[in-house]
């Protein structure tokens, strides 16, 4: 288990206590795990943009689907504040966006001045995809 999961570990056993259940994490660990092995040989090899450019198994996006909702969304912002890499970082962004929400925007908006060019460019894109599922447009 990487350490990124160690922590989302800690937020499940949380989380089980209030009632969300062990399936909760089971699919978030699952999702983080399908994507980042997706994406982590591209960042590796250098190809960021590739990377991000993949679209997601469907077996992930159904978990991220599974996944979107309060509970799932601080699964993944734990994930997001533990990652040690680029794919686990926006891997976590992307699974986390799924649900939509405003706290999610905020949380988003948080990565736009991100000192790392893909991560600022896929938070990008995410927020102006949560933004268009609402009706708005993201600000220039």
């Amino acid at each position: 288990m990487t350490r990124p999961m160690r922590v989302v570990v800690l937020s499940a056993v949380m989380l089980s206590t209030i009632g969300c259940g062990s399936g909760l994490f089971a699919k978030a660990e699952t999702a983080m795990t399908g994507c980042v092995a997706v994406r982590n040989p591209l960042f590796k090899a250098g190809r960021a943009e590739q990377a991000l450019a993949l679209p997601l198994p469907a077996a992930v996006e159904t978990l991220a689907t599974e996944t979107a909702y309060n509970f799932g969304f601080k699964v993944y912002q734990e994930a997001a504040k533990a990652a040690e890499t680029q794919a686990e970082l926006t891997c976590a962004l992307e699974l986390g966006s799924h649900y939509v929400d405003e706290d999610v925007r905020e949380w988003l908006t948080g990565f736009l001045g991100s000192p790392n060019p893909p991560v600022a460019a896929h938070a990008k894109r995410l927020l102006e995809k949560q933004l268009a599922s609402i009706g708005r447009v993201a600000p220039r």
